[in-house]
């Protein structure tokens, strides 16, 4: 009767060469994931008769801005927040967005923009048959809402 032994030590060998890959390729998508250091910044330009603003948003939903010269704080949605910052990864590099000048009334309109990451995003407020620029911009659009802050300038309508 021959018995086998066990060799324990070739056995976790083994597994440590298999999941070094999985550990490095682990970490490089978590290298790539905002963290809260990292925010994003949504700019907008204000018009005649609109404040501009300036929300920063942390990828854990919390947000602060500044609008009318006035300070704020708030709180994005979890499925918001998270859409907003894949779209900005999806639409990286930012200043290579395609970008396409429409017809704005001077007087009233605004431009918006997206920085994250040391990078700026063309104006994203124009009609664009690209999606990244079109979700970027529904991205800012429902992130202003969510915070419940007015662009006016009428200070009865604050």
């Amino acid at each position: 009767m021959t018995v086998k032994v066990f060799n324990f030590y070739k056995i976790s060998l083994a597994s440590v060469l298999l999941a070094t890959p999985l550990c490095v390729f682990s970490l490089k998508i978590l290298a790539q994931t905002p963290t809260p250091q990292q925010p994003a910044v949504i700019i907008n330009s204000g018009s005649t008769n609109t404040c501009k603003y300036r929300i920063r948003v942390l990828p854990s939903g919390k947000a602060t801005y500044t609008v009318c010269n006035r300070k704020g704080a708030g709180e994005i949605n979890v499925d918001t927040t998270t859409k907003f910052f894949k779209d900005i990864l999806a639409a990286k590099p930012l200043s290579k967005l395609p970008y396409k000048p429409c017809a704005k009334p001077v007087s009233f309109s605004t431009s918006t923009v997206v920085k994250y990451d040391g990078q700026k995003s063309p104006d994203i407020s124009c009609p664009n048959n690209d999606f990244r620029v079109t979700n970027l911009n529904d991205d800012a659009k429902n992130i202003q809402e969510q915070l419940k802050f007015s662009t006016s300038k009428n200070p009865l309508s604050n």
